[in-house]
């Protein structure tokens, strides 16, 4: 059994429902706005509630494009049905160093230059994907803008998430982070951030903006239905590397800890707030260094039900850098099996990792089978 301790030096962390009343970034509005039943089809917005988060997490939103979403894919692709598993694939893209196609084709089935009903069903949760688009506010160099990973291609080619998602049928939610370097003549209109694609149908889209460190960080969710009606919500997140050097000083370089408590907040405040499930996966690029650190131990904590990690590395230097976390409520019949790190990188900078959901499974879960 897991023993958490959380640390009382952790910063505030607490999350606020919200919603984007000025133009697409998560705004103040009053909670009795809000509907007590949300609407399954709109996107629905969580943010980190000290003032110092809100306001620097405005100063990056206002220089990205608005989240984008389709919930139903093509016709074509499989239902999930009773008999077969839901394949989950979580995966750092670098922002679009990795060959997304090419792992579609090898990891699931799904050759994309010709889509099929072939493969099964599946979920994929990205992180660091890029979208171009030329409605995008134009920024100049400042503060609030990373620098551009660009991997040398053109802004105008490559496999922009949605239009990879397009192509390929899928249904998505994409939600920008932060832009992917300045306006400079080069490679303008071009933001990051992280998606949800599914072959088979979304509802209740969420952005969860997480608690600001060293830049902002939006984690996305969609649901999905089980073949036995159970409602499953996937989130695809990504955690800073390191704050700045105040920051760490400050908080005792608590930013993935306090970032991990945010998402963990965000989503038990969307479960209260009308949208409920019954199960949740997580996919994440946590930024760990170790395998015992604090923010790792506070999602295995929060996702009881995961499976245990296999002491393998997925970045430089046999990095943990990535993680899959998994909770279900007592006696549904949920579980996930065939948890692994997949080998080929794929263009990347990380390995992805990938297990099977399965329904119909009751009784112990992953995790009590160590």
């Amino acid at each position: 059994m897991r023993r958490l301790v959380i640390s009382a030096c952790v910063p505030p962390h607490a999350m606020e429902r919200a919603a984007p009343v000025r133009g697409h970034c998560p705004a103040e509005i009053s909670q009795e706005a809000l509907p007590t039943t949300p609407d399954a089809t709109e996107l629905h917005w969580f943010r980190a509630s000290e003032e110092r988060d809100r306001r620097l997490a405005a100063q990056w939103c206002a220089t990205v494009g608005p989240a984008d979403y389709r919930l139903d894919p093509a016709p074509s692709f499989p239902a999930w049905n009773r008999d077969q598993g839901l394949e989950v694939v979580s995966w750092n893209t670098y922002v679009g160093g990795g060959d997304l196609y090419r792992m579609l084709r090898d990891e699931v089935g799904l050759d994309c230059t010709a889509p099929t009903s072939g493969p099964p069903p599946f979920v994929l949760l990205v992180q660091e994907v890029w979208r171009y688009d030329e409605s995008l506010p134009t920024v100049e160099s400042s503060s609030i803008i990373p620098v551009t990973i660009d991997h040398g291609r053109e802004a105008e080619e490559g496999p922009s998430i949605v239009d990879l998602a397009r192509r390929c049928g899928l249904a998505y939610v994409y939600v920008p982070s932060a832009r992917n370097g300045p306006d400079n003549g080069s490679r303008p209109s071009v933001d990051k951030g992280n998606a949800v694609l599914s072959s088979v149908p979304l509802s209740s889209p969420i952005a969860l903006d997480l608690p600001l460190e060293g830049g902002r960080k939006v984690a996305v969710a969609a649901t999905v239905r089980a073949p036995g009606g159970e409602a499953v919500r996937f989130v695809s997140a990504h955690l800073d590397v390191a704050s700045t050097l105040v920051r760490t000083l400050v908080t005792g370089n608590q930013t993935r800890a306090r970032q991990a408590l945010g998402l963990i907040d965000g989503l038990r405040r969307a479960e209260r707030g009308g949208l409920a499930v019954s199960a949740t996966v997580v996919g994440a690029d946590l930024n760990t260094w170790v395998g015992n650190e604090a923010s790792l131990r506070l999602m295995w904590g929060a996702f009881p039900e995961s499976p245990p990690w296999d002491g393998l590395g997925t970045w430089r230097m046999g990095l943990p850098l990535d993680h899959m976390f998994f909770r279900r409520d007592p006696d549904i019949a949920l579980d996930v099996e065939g948890y692994r790190r997949i080998p080929d990188r794929y263009g990347s900078d990380h390995h992805g990792r990938r297990f099977t959901l399965i329904h119909g499974v009751a009784g112990p879960s992953a995790s009590d089978r160590r």
